[in-house]
């Protein structure tokens, strides 16, 4: 089943893929794609999320995969258009398609900085939202060498989207064709690991009564644990995290690989997701 979503005044076609699991399913996982990786990429674990009894719905990025047109001098966007529009449409969307279950963000990557932000700005929603393999890219967040890596990235990629209207990703090894604004965002949060920047009305964490999960991929070196933890702190007082070993072999990158083989994802969240439910109606019970 797919639906699309019109994004940035119609300026870009989105389509969406719903994945349907068997009638009374209580969730709908929102899938929200890492920078550069297409929604085909997250087939598989969708099915597997549906084997498991949930609803899925997976959209490409404004410009990616499927999405038209690409990002380039006329078509522009950054985090704050994806937090306060385009997330906001795929959540109306897994409403109307499946009303009776409960949205879910499960956001990859930049999936994860998006849905995150997204549960920051809405300290009071009922979202839960869910990270895997991301991370607050401050240089602080990692060691040695990798302290130089990601701001000298963000300056070059910066430099180059300024001149070219975009980030040409596909050629230069990292996402895709990127828009340049959306490039700026993330090259920013690498000096100063805050994200005042995007001009989002973030509420204090000890505010926030977002329910949430961040899976950290042992060996993931483009998302540490100090990582992944400095984005959980913008929503959980006391950041936590659940590490699972890689599925894959140890050469091969498991920022993404996970996704080639992510039973062990799947069965983290749907653990997480049903005693978050007994929880509730524990709570309901004793009341």
């Amino acid at each position: 089943m797919v639906d699309a979503v019109q994004f940035a005044d119609g300026k870009f076609h989105c389509p969406v893929t719903f994945y349907s699991a068997a009638p009374g399913a209580a969730h709908t996982l929102i899938v929200l794609p890492a920078l550069g990786v297409t929604a085909r990429k997250y087939e598989g674990l969708a099915q597997r999320l549906v084997a498991a009894g949930h609803n899925v719905l997976v959209a490409d990025w404004p410009g990616q995969g499927e999405s038209q047109p690409r990002p380039g001098w006329r078509f522009n966007y950054g985090y704050r258009q994806l937090v306060e529009e385009f997330l906001p449409k795929l959540l109306v969307l897994a409403r109307r398609h499946f009303p009776q279950a409960a949205p879910v963000l499960l956001g990859h990557s930049l999936g994860g900085h998006i849905a995150t932000l997204y549960a920051a700005a809405n300290p009071d929603s009922p979202v839960p939202v869910v990270g895997v393999a991301c991370g607050n890219i401050h240089y602080r967040n990692w060691q040695g060498m990798g302290r130089l890596l990601t701001p000298s990235v963000a300056l070059l990629f910066g430099a180059i989207a300024s001149l070219l209207g975009y980030l040409p990703g596909r050629r230069l090894g990292f996402g895709g064709q990127e828009a340049r604004t959306l490039m700026r965002d993330w090259g920013r949060v690498a000096f100063s690991g805050r994200y005042l920047h995007l001009g989002l009305a973030l509420a204090p964490v000890a505010r926030n009564r977002v329910q949430s999960l961040f899976v950290q991929m042992e060996g993931d070196h483009f998302a540490p644990p100090a990582s992944t933890r400095g984005l959980a702190a913008l929503i959980q007082v006391e950041p936590q995290l659940q590490e699972l070993a890689s599925p894959r072999p140890p050469q091969e990158n498991p920022h993404s690989a996970w996704l080639r083989a992510p039973q062990s994802v799947v069965e983290c969240i749907d653990g997480w997701l049903r005693r978050d439910a007994d929880l509730s109606a524990g709570s309901a019970g004793a009341a």
